[in-house]
């Protein structure tokens, strides 16, 4: 996408309109993106590592060899949303702690059910609600079980806020950032310790991305 083209983007304000279009400019329609998750989820499920992060960066780096639909994978794709959960629930298993497939298939298909472009048109990051969906999933909660449905609630939440404080146009990489790094916090009030290594400064990819927030991003390269 061009900056005339995300110049007119910017100005739809329907979903399908805007969905179909900036497709469009990259000659791609939903249905590759629909094709690609069984991929996405693939690419995570049975992964060694117990760094979350670690997981994501070799999982966007084997979707990019796989993916055929147009050049080059696109830097920002709902595949995010099940790509988060599944990610921490993985690494959480890695980890040592009793966690099942069902719910690391589970935490993908959750997050799948969020739209893409839901952070503009819903008010809801599809990868900052992956940290809700972490922890319902960690509790076994449901919308019938009050204390570990306020968890998961408060869970998503705070990471949604804290993409909105960043601001900024959409960028799929800061927001996987922020929530996993987030989720390793928040995980140690279950009993539950992850590898923080810390991520400020980590992105390498940013020249991928034409929107790059730059230096107003907690994860660009600061040399």
């Amino acid at each position: 996408m061009d900056a005339e083209q995300f110049k007119q983007a910017k100005n739809i304000p329907q979903y399908d309109v805007f969905m179909e279009t900036v497709l469009g400019f990259d000659g791609l329609t939903m249905d590759d993106y629909k094709d690609f998750m069984e991929k996405a989820f693939m690419a995570v499920f049975g992964s060694k590592d117990k760094d979350p992060i670690e997981i994501y960066e070799k999982a966007i780096e084997k979707l990019r060899i796989q993916w055929t639909a147009s050049d080059d994978l696109p830097f920002h794709g709902p595949w995010h949303h099940g790509m988060v959960p599944a990610i921490l629930m993985q690494a959480i298993k890695n980890s040592g702690y009793n966690i099942e497939d069902w719910q690391i298939h589970e935490a993908f298909q959750r997050g799948m059910k969020i739209p893409g472009g839901g952070c503009g048109f819903c008010g809801i990051c599809g990868a900052a609600s992956g940290l809700g969906i972490v922890l319902s999933l960690v509790q076994k909660s449901n919308p019938f079980t009050g204390g570990a449905r306020k968890k998961a609630l408060s869970g998503a939440s705070k990471a949604i806020e804290r993409v909105a404080k960043v601001g900024g146009v959409r960028c799929c990489r800061l927001s996987t950032y922020l929530t996993v790094d987030m989720a390793v916090n928040e995980l140690k009030n279950f009993e539950i310790e992850l590898p923080d290594h810390g991520v400020n400064a980590r992105c390498t990819v940013f020249k991928r991305n034409p929107d790059c927030h730059g230096d107003k991003c907690p994860y660009y390269p600061k040399d």
